[in-house]
């Protein structure tokens, strides 16, 4: 499984840049959208996709261990929504 070492090795191999400011870019990329994703935006990266919040009801579920029924709170998640470029290079057509 790659990770964000495999990420920054890869950065700084095809840049030339030094391996702590490819780590950095994608700490303040990480920042950014966190930021941006807390305040309700969009963020759209051609090539890759959008990532963007839902927000989740409250609702009831079954603890499937116990059998008794459990209130979970509402809540706000990140969802991703993959490129055509991304779905294509994962899964290309015959």
């Amino acid at each position: 499984m790659a990770g964000k070492t495999e990420l920054v090795e890869r950065i700084a191999f095809e840049t030339g840049l030094p391996k702590a400011h490819a780590a950095r870019a994608i700490e303040v990329m990480i920042d950014a959208m966190a930021q941006w994703l807390a305040g309700g935006d969009r963020v759209a990266i051609p090539g890759l996709g959008s990532f963007y919040t839902s927000d989740r009801p409250a609702r009831q579920v079954r603890n499937p261990r116990t059998g008794e029924m459990v209130s979970v709170s509402a809540s706000r998640t990140v969802r991703f929504r993959p490129g055509k470029e991304l779905k294509s290079a994962v899964s290309p057509k015959a």
